[in-house]
Protein backbone atom coordinates (compact mmCIF):
# COMPACT_ATOMS: atom_id res chain seq x y z
CA UNK A 1 0.00 0.00 0.00
CA UNK A 2 0.57 3.36 -0.50
CA UNK A 3 1.28 5.93 1.95
CA UNK A 4 -0.12 9.88 1.17
CA UNK A 5 2.24 12.18 1.32
CA UNK A 6 2.52 14.49 4.54
CA UNK A 7 1.30 17.71 2.32
CA UNK A 8 -2.06 16.08 2.16
CA UNK A 9 -3.14 15.62 5.60
CA UNK A 10 -4.85 18.01 7.66
CA UNK A 11 -3.29 20.62 10.02
CA UNK A 12 -4.68 20.70 13.28
CA UNK A 13 -3.66 23.26 15.81
CA UNK A 14 -1.58 22.60 19.12
CA UNK A 15 -4.17 24.96 20.82
CA UNK A 16 -7.15 23.24 22.13
CA UNK A 17 -8.87 26.91 22.02
CA UNK A 18 -8.92 28.41 17.96
CA UNK A 19 -9.64 31.93 17.52
CA UNK A 20 -12.15 32.39 14.94
CA UNK A 21 -12.03 35.86 12.55
CA UNK A 22 -14.94 37.27 11.27
CA UNK A 23 -15.17 40.52 8.76
CA UNK A 24 -17.47 43.05 10.70
CA UNK A 25 -18.14 44.33 7.26
CA UNK A 26 -18.57 42.89 3.99
CA UNK A 27 -16.18 44.01 0.84
CA UNK A 28 -17.08 46.63 -0.86
CA UNK A 29 -16.69 44.67 -3.78
CA UNK A 30 -20.14 42.22 -2.27
CA UNK A 31 -22.40 45.52 -1.57
CA UNK A 32 -24.94 46.63 -4.34
CA UNK A 33 -25.59 50.19 -3.73
CA UNK A 34 -28.97 50.11 -5.02
CA UNK A 35 -29.98 47.41 -2.53
CA UNK A 36 -28.86 49.47 0.29
CA UNK A 37 -30.39 52.76 -0.68
CA UNK A 38 -33.82 50.77 -0.89
CA UNK A 39 -33.66 49.21 2.44
CA UNK A 40 -32.66 52.39 4.39
CA UNK A 41 -35.94 53.94 2.74
CA UNK A 42 -37.73 51.03 4.05
CA UNK A 43 -36.97 51.38 7.14
CA UNK A 44 -37.02 55.23 7.42
CA UNK A 45 -40.67 54.69 5.65
CA UNK A 46 -41.82 52.32 8.66
CA UNK A 47 -40.80 54.18 11.02
CA UNK A 48 -43.52 57.13 10.54
CA UNK A 49 -46.32 56.64 11.93
CA UNK A 50 -49.65 56.88 9.67
CA UNK A 51 -50.71 60.78 9.65
CA UNK A 52 -54.69 59.62 10.87
CA UNK A 53 -52.69 58.33 14.19
CA UNK A 54 -50.74 61.31 14.47
CA UNK A 55 -54.04 63.58 14.28
CA UNK A 56 -56.12 61.22 16.96
CA UNK A 57 -53.31 60.82 19.75
CA UNK A 58 -52.44 64.54 18.84
CA UNK A 59 -56.76 65.03 19.42
CA UNK A 60 -56.25 62.26 22.64
CA UNK A 61 -53.44 64.55 23.84
CA UNK A 62 -55.35 67.86 23.72
CA UNK A 63 -58.22 66.82 25.32
CA UNK A 64 -56.35 64.88 28.26
CA UNK A 65 -54.83 68.85 28.37
CA UNK A 66 -58.25 70.41 28.58
CA UNK A 67 -59.77 68.21 31.22
CA UNK A 68 -56.44 68.56 33.60
CA UNK A 69 -56.92 72.61 33.37
CA UNK A 70 -60.08 72.55 33.63
CA UNK A 71 -59.63 70.38 36.62
CA UNK A 72 -57.02 73.11 37.72
CA UNK A 73 -59.44 75.53 36.79
CA UNK A 74 -62.23 74.53 39.41
CA UNK A 75 -60.04 73.91 42.10
CA UNK A 76 -58.63 77.37 42.20
CA UNK A 77 -61.86 78.93 41.01
CA UNK A 78 -63.60 76.87 44.57
CA UNK A 79 -60.34 78.16 46.43
CA UNK A 80 -60.74 82.09 45.87
CA UNK A 81 -64.33 81.56 46.89
CA UNK A 82 -63.48 79.65 50.07
CA UNK A 83 -60.60 82.66 50.47
CA UNK A 84 -63.08 85.22 50.25
CA UNK A 85 -66.43 83.57 51.66
CA UNK A 86 -65.23 81.29 54.30
CA UNK A 87 -66.78 78.02 54.55
CA UNK A 88 -69.96 77.80 55.12
CA UNK A 89 -70.10 80.77 52.23
CA UNK A 90 -71.27 83.82 54.49
CA UNK A 91 -70.89 87.60 53.63
CA UNK A 92 -71.70 90.50 56.07
CA UNK A 93 -72.26 93.75 55.54
CA UNK A 94 -73.62 96.94 57.90
CA UNK A 95 -76.21 99.03 56.15
CA UNK A 96 -78.56 101.76 57.19
CA UNK A 97 -82.16 100.33 56.52
CA UNK A 98 -84.48 102.19 58.35
CA UNK A 99 -84.85 99.40 61.13
CA UNK A 100 -82.36 100.95 63.41
CA UNK A 101 -82.43 102.41 67.24
CA UNK A 102 -80.36 105.44 67.33
CA UNK A 103 -77.13 106.12 64.64
CA UNK A 104 -76.10 102.73 64.91
CA UNK A 105 -76.29 100.54 61.05
CA UNK A 106 -77.61 97.47 61.42
CA UNK A 107 -75.88 94.40 60.83
CA UNK A 108 -76.46 91.57 57.52
CA UNK A 109 -75.03 88.51 57.60
CA UNK A 110 -76.01 86.12 54.46
CA UNK A 111 -74.81 82.57 55.05
CA UNK A 112 -75.38 79.31 52.59
CA UNK A 113 -75.41 76.44 55.30
CA UNK A 114 -75.88 73.29 53.59
CA UNK A 115 -77.62 74.74 50.66
CA UNK A 116 -79.88 76.61 52.69
CA UNK A 117 -79.75 80.23 52.22
CA UNK A 118 -80.49 82.35 55.34
CA UNK A 119 -80.01 86.03 56.39
CA UNK A 120 -79.51 87.47 59.61
CA UNK A 121 -80.20 91.04 60.63
CA UNK A 122 -79.54 92.61 63.41
CA UNK A 123 -80.89 96.20 63.77
CA UNK A 124 -78.87 98.86 64.94
CA UNK A 125 -79.03 99.49 68.22
CA UNK A 126 -81.63 96.81 68.91
CA UNK A 127 -79.66 93.32 69.47
CA UNK A 128 -83.43 91.87 70.58
CA UNK A 129 -85.10 92.48 67.63
CA UNK A 130 -82.90 90.26 65.35
CA UNK A 131 -84.93 88.81 62.41
CA UNK A 132 -83.74 85.86 60.47
CA UNK A 133 -84.87 85.27 56.85
CA UNK A 134 -85.01 82.45 55.15
CA UNK A 135 -84.20 81.93 51.18
CA UNK A 136 -84.31 79.46 48.91
CA UNK A 137 -82.58 75.41 49.57
CA UNK A 138 -80.26 74.82 46.61
CA UNK A 139 -80.16 71.71 44.69
CA UNK A 140 -77.10 70.10 43.12
CA UNK A 141 -73.54 68.92 43.40
CA UNK A 142 -71.58 71.59 45.55
CA UNK A 143 -74.72 73.21 46.29
CA UNK A 144 -73.11 74.31 49.42
CA UNK A 145 -69.92 76.08 48.24
CA UNK A 146 -71.77 78.70 45.85
CA UNK A 147 -70.94 82.28 47.39
CA UNK A 148 -74.25 84.29 48.89
CA UNK A 149 -73.78 87.83 47.98
CA UNK A 150 -75.88 90.54 49.87
CA UNK A 151 -76.68 94.00 47.79
CA UNK A 152 -79.32 96.37 48.46
CA UNK A 153 -80.93 99.44 46.87
CA UNK A 154 -79.41 102.73 47.59
CA UNK A 155 -81.12 106.13 46.89
CA UNK A 156 -83.60 105.57 49.89
CA UNK A 157 -84.07 105.37 53.46
CA UNK A 158 -85.80 102.14 52.90
CA UNK A 159 -83.75 100.11 50.93
CA UNK A 160 -84.87 96.64 49.27
CA UNK A 161 -82.74 93.98 49.89
CA UNK A 162 -80.79 91.33 46.93
CA UNK A 163 -79.63 88.38 47.63
CA UNK A 164 -77.74 86.47 44.53
CA UNK A 165 -76.63 82.95 44.72
CA UNK A 166 -76.15 81.12 41.66
CA UNK A 167 -77.50 83.37 39.33
CA UNK A 168 -80.41 83.38 41.23
CA UNK A 169 -81.76 87.18 42.94
CA UNK A 170 -84.05 86.90 45.33
CA UNK A 171 -85.84 90.14 46.28
CA UNK A 172 -86.98 91.40 49.88
CA UNK A 173 -88.78 94.18 50.18
CA UNK A 174 -88.55 96.43 53.25
CA UNK A 175 -91.94 97.54 54.98
CA UNK A 176 -90.27 100.31 56.99
CA UNK A 177 -89.58 97.61 60.25
CA UNK A 178 -88.95 94.73 58.03
CA UNK A 179 -88.19 92.65 54.76
CA UNK A 180 -90.16 90.23 53.09
CA UNK A 181 -90.50 88.31 50.49
CA UNK A 182 -91.46 90.45 46.79
CA UNK A 183 -93.57 88.56 45.21
CA UNK A 184 -92.40 88.24 41.06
Amino acid sequence: MSTMPRSVLRHRPIYSEVQEWAVATPRTTTQHPRRTQRAGALVAQARQAHPVVIIGLSMLITLLLLCIVQGIWNWGHMQLDTWQYGYPRSMQRDQVVGHEVGHTLSHFEAMNIRGQIYVLEIPGGDSAGSRLYVGPHLVGANADLAPVILTFQSGSRHPDMFVEVQGLVIHFKNTGKTYVLASP
